[in-house]
């Protein structure tokens, strides 16, 4: 049978994107549909309801989407109202998300924000504070002699 014949009707709803093992492609997809990777992909996905990444693919690019499964490489930007860095999967970048959910032997480098978060940090409210309790008047003092 072959891969365009009668009964293909092209794409469907229920239809996925697959980037194989062995495959590199470097561009962008936008789809409404699921995109699954175990080879190679540089670029940018838009709009995909899921993304998941297999234990030997990698992606270094930028992701918009509703969901995403890592349990192979992403290096980039990622913006998805739910991510799941499952046992084999590093993620390396940025993150905004809803929910996170990371397993024990998963791996994230790099910074995390959550959408509409209600929690504010203080950090740079009492930084100075910090900074005159580390270094304080006498450490100043004495570099002056």
């Amino acid at each position: 049978m072959g891969v365009f014949n009668k009964s293909n009707k092209g794409s469907t709803s229920n239809g996925a994107t697959v980037v194989a093992a062995g495959t590199c492609i470097i561009g962008g997809i936008s789809t409404k549909g699921t995109v699954h990777i175990d080879g190679k992909f540089e670029g940018v996905i838009l709009e995909a309801d899921v993304i998941s990444i297999g234990t030997e693919g990698e992606v270094i690019g930028d992701i918009k989407a509703n969901n995403l499964v890592v349990n192979g490489l992403f290096d980039g930007k990622i913006d998805c109202n739910e991510v799941q860095i499952l046992e084999e999967g590093r993620v390396i970048g940025e993150m905004r998300y809803n929910e996170l959910v990371i397993d024990p032997k998963g791996k994230f480098e790099g910074r995390g924000i959550r959408k509409n978060s209600e929690l504010k940090s203080r950090y740079n409210e009492i930084e100075q504070k910090i900074n005159n309790i580390v270094v304080g008047p006498s450490a100043i003092a004495h570099e002056k002699s």
